[in-house]
């Protein structure tokens, strides 16, 4: 299912983590067009140079590290996922190809990239909104890091052994349709991190409102029911592991952790 404009979120939205009453996340929404029309959107192209200007730095070695167009002087390791990349990697003899849906430039791959480089093989296929697709292709794709617009451009290509949504999934309108394809792709793992979850029967649809000081937009934004969504993988998947990422959200007056979970293909 190729990307549509505007599917994607910028990830300097979704590094907000605590707001005031005015921002964050509010509202429970019966449909994403109810939403959406509530919401001002995004000037794609502002977020995309921001992020192209902190992701040159980094490629540049001027900086080790970057998130949302934010530079680092040292790396960020996410320990969970760098465990789950190389656990992958040690039962398919130290060759690794996954699909980082919705990467940004290649983030988690910089991220992640001092530590499997002694890998026979990496394969980081990176799918992303349109304009992100084809400033990564120009200027950022090495001879792991390779951007696509959809799973079907990527599938005939590869056969990757996970399948990562790092804070992209809840900022999808039919995220279970993509999982869907996930299910169907035969694609032996999956990874939902950094994805905040609500002890409810139903998933509730929210508007997240960024403070100015970060960009001044709103979205539509998907808070999971844990239990609806293992039971929709439980069908094709089973849990490997879970984790937290020490990074909370705050939903009306409620504070939930950023979650993350390994599953496994039955």
């Amino acid at each position: 299912m190729p990307l549509k404009k505007g599917e994607f979120i910028p990830a300097i939205v979704k590094r907000v983590a605590r707001h005031s009453f005015k921002y964050g996340w509010h509202g429970n929404y019966p449909t994403w067009e109810a939403a959406q029309q509530k919401t001002t959107g995004y000037d794609a192209n502002s977020v995309l140079q921001r992020v192209r200007a902190g992701a040159l730095k980094v490629k540049e070695g001027q900086y080790a590290y970057e998130r949302d167009g934010i530079n680092y002087p040292n790396i960020e390791v996410a320990y969970p996922l760098l465990a789950a990349l190389l656990w992958i990697a040690s039962q398919n003899n130290n060759h690794l190809s996954l699909i980082d849906y919705g990467g940004s430039l290649g983030t988690s791959y910089r991220q992640n990239f001092p530590f499997l480089k002694h890998l026979h093989s990496l394969q980081w296929n990176l799918i992303e909104q349109p304009m992100f697709v084809d400033e990564g292709r120009k200027n950022f794709e090495d001879e792991h890091l390779r951007f696509y617009y959809s799973l079907n451009e990527v599938l005939p290509q590869h056969q990757p052994q996970l399948l990562l949504f790092s804070s992209s999934l809840q900022y999808m309108q039919q995220p279970y349709e993509l999982l869907t394809q996930a299910k169907q792709s035969g694609i032996p793992y999956l990874m939902i991190d950094r994805t905040a979850f609500i002890d409810t029967p139903e998933d509730r649809l929210t508007i997240q409102k960024v403070p100015p000081a970060f960009y001044d937009a709103s979205y539509p934004c998907w808070f999971f029911s844990q239990s609806k969504m293992n039971n929709f993988l439980q069908d094709t998947y089973e849990p490997v592991f879970g984790f937290t990422s020490g990074q909370k959200v705050v939903l009306g007056l409620e504070e939930l952790d950023y979650t993350g979970q390994l599953w496994k293909r039955i």
